[in-house]
Order: structure tokens, then sequence, then C-alpha cells
């Protein structure tokens, strides 16, 4: 179990993680396996597809009671049976989208967050400006802003959160998650890299509530440490803070001095300053060890990602897009169940190569698949995705490994899309 950098350019590098089952170039990309395998997808599609790295969801499996049978069979690799290495997360995402995230029907990305500099303190002595509490505006800067602490905990969290426990309620029974439940229900699944349990915190949290959740966060990540016995796994601590500066710096140093073998970069974003707070939480990890940037996975993010500095992402997108009827192409994000795809002929991206496409699969084919709610629809643009995101990353690695930055530049624009 080892991290090798092999080449860098700025910021950016490539990489390989060594596990127990298999090496892993970076960047790279964690396509989504919720229940251990990858959804539409037949078993010889998985094998002919490769992916080069997965993650399945400990808290679905865990309220599911998938886990036990998953331990009884030998983890997931001998449950499916699987070759590639996997990830579990370890449920801190949960504790955001079924608690506030539902509450407040946002994502981890507010898109909403104009100007999010007028709520960023600099320094641990500088709060953020003063807020009309009866809106979800910033008095300084006259656009939506984090809503204050106050409001928030006038709302009831789906969610009960305390000082050494999450409680969830879900399909009408309660599910109880500790920092050490969740490192052995992870070591129970048998993945190669697993997380340590921490808050994940919604976009509208303000100063003060990001700052009392890093309290938990960094003390359940010591006991996360103490509570792995299992050899043969990579434990990767969490960097949390929200859009806070001084927070992101804080957690970065802090979980950065801890002995994990890697790191995710975890908690909420204004989409207009990821890159800033990817520098931020990057500041004071190491940079012999691998780091992991959860739940990102757009292009134009992930662009920004390799270019701070992260080896590995993982994300819904390619996946829960192509179930809905959304391919990639270097033409850019196809809803292919639109009109205008009727009558074109076209395969889904020209000289794309995967079995989809070079099987004479055209676009009108794929149209009428998803209009007639056929599953097969499902399961070839799920393909088609999973191919282009694969292809995307390799040649990342090679714009990196050229030692070239034009070249990255210019791939960059080429899938700006």
């Amino acid at each position: 179990m080892s991290f090798l950098i092999k080449n860098k350019l700025g910021l950016a590098r490539t990489g390989i993680i060594k596990t127990a089952h298999g090496n892993v170039e970076t960047p790279n990309f964690a396509f989504v396996a919720t229940h251990g395998f990858i959804k539409s997808l037949k078993e010889e599609d998985y094998f002919s597809l490769a992916p080069e790295l997965t993650i399945s969801n400990t808290f679905h499996l865990f309220v599911t009671g998938k886990h036990k049978e998953i331990k009884k069979a030998g983890g997931l690799h001998k449950m499916f049976p699987l070759k590639n290495p996997i990830m579990t997360d370890s449920g801190g995402f949960q504790v955001f989208s079924l608690g506030w995230g539902k509450k407040h029907n946002i994502g981890k990305v507010d898109k909403t967050a104009k100007n999010p500099a007028c709520v960023q303190p600099v320094d641990k002595s500088t709060r953020p400006p003063a807020r009309d509490v009866s809106k979800t505006t910033c008095v300084a800067g006259g656009v939506r802003a984090c809503l204050p602490t106050g409001r928030l905990e006038k709302d009831r969290n789906p969610v009960k959160i305390l000082s050494d426990r999450v409680i969830f309620t879900y399909d009408g029974k309660k599910f109880e998650l500790t920092p050490r439940k969740s490192i052995k229900i992870q070591e129970d699944l048998g993945a190669d890299i697993i997380f340590a349990f921490d808050e994940c915190t919604s976009p509208l949290h303000d100063y003060e509530y990001n700052k009392k959740s890093l309290k938990k966060t960094h003390s359940w990540a010591k006991e996360c440490l103490k509570a792995k016995k299992k050899n043969g796994q990579m434990l990767y601590g969490i960097v949390q803070g929200g859009i806070f500066e001084n927070l992101r710096k804080e957690s970065s140093s802090f979980i950065g001095a801890l002995p994990f073998d890697g790191f995710g970069i975890g908690g909420s974003f204004g989409e207009k300053q990821m890159e800033e707070v990817i520098g931020w939480a990057l500041s004071g990890l190491p940079e012999n060890k691998p780091r992991h940037l959860l739940g990102i996975g757009a292009i134009k993010d992930i662009f920004i990602g390799v270019g701070k500095g992260i080896d590995t992402f993982d994300c819904v997108i390619p996946t829960r897009e192509a179930r809905h009827g959304a391919v990639y192409s270097m033409e850019g994000r196809l809803d292919i169940k639109r009109g205008v795809f009727e009558k074109d002929k076209k395969a889904l991206d020209k000289g794309c190569g995967c079995f989809v496409c070079s099987s004479g699969i055209k676009r009108k084919d794929l149209r009428i698949l998803f209009k007639e709610n056929i599953p097969e629809a499902q399961r070839l643009a799920t393909i088609h995705n999973i191919h282009f995101y694969k292809k995307l990353f390799g040649k990342i690695r090679e714009a990196i490994d050229s030692g070239k930055r034009s070249n990255l530049k210019k791939l960059e624009k080429h899938y700006k899309f």
C-alpha cells in the first residue's frame, strides 16, 4: 500500500496508488457503485470497461443490511466478484444529504452564491459581515450567502448530529453511526481505500456552524485512526471547513499532521470559488500522500482539481446522467432524448471507440430506446460515459507527463463545455 509521484507539471502531478487489488494511475476517477456494482451494467460490461477505481456507499450498504452479506462473502471483491481497487466512503456525506441538504434542497455546490467572498473571514479574528437574518442575503454584498446559524438551528434537521455519533431515520427506522462503527463496516466491506467519518456541512452553513462542526470532524478523525484494526487498507482523513479560508487551512494542518495514508477534501463549495477552497484545503497536507476530491466530477471542476494537485475524484455525474439520457461527446453534453436527435445518424461521439459507438449504434437509435423506456438505453449510455471519462483522464495524464503546460491548457480548452 503506497503512493508514488511520477511527474509534476506545476501543482498537477501523475502518480500510482498501489493497492492490494492493483495499481491506480493518477489522476483518475472513481465511478460510483453505490451498492457494490455500477448500476445498469452487466457483469461482462464491467470487466470489458475495466474501471480503474470504483467507490461504494457505506451508509446504504449498512442500512440495507447488505454489509453483513458482503462480510460473510469475504468482502466486496469476492461478493461480486471484482478485480479493480475499491473505495468506500464513510457515511459522512449522508449526514448532509439526508439532513440539511434535504431540508434546504441544496447540493454540496451552491451555484447561487455569486459573491461568496463577502462571507469569507480571512483569519480567526474576523467574522462574516452582518446579515439580515430574515432573508438569505448578505447585507454587505446584496447576494445570496450563508444562512445564519440561528436560522438553521430553528429548523428541524432530519439527521440528529451529536458530539460522538449521528442518528439517521431511514425508511422509518433509526440507524446510528459512530466513527468506530463506520470504520468497522468499511473494514468488513474490504475496500482498498476507506475514509474517516466526518460531518459534511451545507453550502448554506455560516462560519460559526462550520467552526463548531470542524471540532467534531477532527475529534472523529482521531477516533477513526484508533478504531482501524485491519491491515491492507488505506485510511484517508477528510479536510472540512466549508468556504472559509482560515477553517480550511486549520483543518488541512490538523488532518495533515495525523498518520493517515491519504486525504479527502470534503464539504461544500461555492461554484465560483472552488479553486480557492481546494487550495486552502491542500495547504497543510503532505505532498507525498494521495489527495481525493469527494463528490466532484463536472469536467470543468476536474481540470480545476488536477491543476491544484488532486489525484482522484468521484461523482455520480457520468453514470447517473447516463441513466437519464445524457451522454458526453466532444460536441458537449447531449440530452439524447431531445427531438433534435430524432434523425441524427452520427455516432454518440466521433472516434470514441467504446462498445456502443464501435458497434454502429447511432444517436437516433439510442434516443428511440430511451423514449420507449427500454432498460438497454441506460446500459448503453452508461458504457459510453464511463469510456468517455476514462479516455479523458488518460489524456490528462499524458498531458502532465509531457511536461508542457500548453498541452494541459489545450486539453482543458478542448473539453470545456
